[in-house]
């Protein structure tokens, strides 16, 4: 089969995407060619505030790619893009919406990876809806970029198992390796213009939101299991958190327990867990993290608690 060589861009900044980069990096050849790759711009990180690239930026100037970072891609993507003659671009984890200009300028359009089994958790946490969900389930799924978010057309999907006790660091690294497959799977056709796009069916579409400091509040009203999956989706941001006399804990651990107890209420320890009464069921919390301090053990945290307090709550704070 013959095919013109194409050359493709790489648009990403989350490290989800270092794979997927790598392997285009590495499969570039006689069909196509990796010109160059998007991404956001250097920032202050670390206790010395020092300037440093993304994952994505990182490894672009370390397989010697031509690398645009921008915050501002509505007024240099297209520029850049036409320098470069790009055919198609590939974009996972990016950051921005590009704008309809930038999706027309490459004859081949645009392409997304996304994480998740569209139309089923679009948006940009469909890691953490899908655990907050306490799904069985996920994928990973390549799809025409339009300008609605995450509405185009869908080219394949693979799927992706998540384990009882997953959590969005370990699921993340399901998704990173999931998307080397759907490259496998389907990107040669996809070059050939082979390679069919169903469309989305609306109605069944769910959505997920950026998640903020907020969500990480830990609702004692609620079911047991609902907050154990807040507490493995949210442990990397933004935690899940309860107040004790005005002290924010975060829960790092944690498991479901039985029993029948005003939400909210501090049941104490058993076998090592601090106990607390949820709407149903009990939260198990296993391993727990006071402000500016390393994770312990619950019991070991509680016993600091009982040691600074004069009188010992029967309930968290409410909101």
């Amino acid at each position: 089969m013959f095919f013109t060589v194409k050359k493709v861009v790489f648009l990403g900044t989350d490290g989800i995407g270092a794979a997927a980069l790598r392997w285009l990096w590495e499969r570039q050849g006689s069909t196509f060619e990796l010109v160059g790759a998007v991404s956001g711009v250097d920032r202050k990180m670390g206790r010395g505030l020092h300037r440093q690239a993304n994952p994505i930026a990182a490894l672009s100037k370390n397989l010697k790619l031509d690398v645009l970072q921008t915050e501002r891609p509505a007024e240099e993507l297209v520029p850049w893009l036409e320098e470069r003659m790009a055919d198609l671009g590939i974009v996972f984890a990016y950051g921005h919406i590009l704008r309809q200009r930038a999706l027309d300028t490459p004859p081949m359009g645009f392409v997304n990876l996304h994480a998740s089994q569209l139309p089923e958790l679009r948006g940009p946490s469909p890691i953490e809806g899908a655990i907050l969900g306490r799904r069985d389930k996920t994928g990973m799924t390549l799809m025409r970029l339009v300008r609605e978010m995450d509405a185009g057309p869908i080219f394949g999907t693979v799927a992706v198992a998540i384990e009882r006790d997953e959590t969005t660091p370990s699921l993340r690294k399901k998704m990173s390796i999931a998307a080397v497959e759907v490259l496998e799977r389907f990107w040669e056709k996809l070059l050939a213009g082979q390679l069919p796009a169903v469309a989305q069916d609306a109605s069944m579409a769910t959505h997920t939101h950026i998640l903020r400091r907020e969500d990480g509040f830990l609702n004692f009203s609620r079911p047991a299991e609902e907050l154990e999956a807040m507490v493995r989706a949210h442990i990397a941001w933004p935690g899940s958190y309860f107040f004790l006399k005005g002290e924010r804990i975060l829960v790092r651990k944690a498991a479901i327990g039985q029993g029948t107890a005003a939400h909210g209420s501090l049941l104490g320890l058993r076998h090592g867990a601090l106990e607390i009464a949820a709407g149903n069921g009990v939260l198990r919390c296993l391993e727990l993290q006071r402000p500016a301090r390393k994770t312990l053990p619950a019991d070991v945290i509680w016993r600091q608690l009982l040691c600074e307090w004069d009188t010992v709550p029967s309930h968290v704070d409410q909101p």
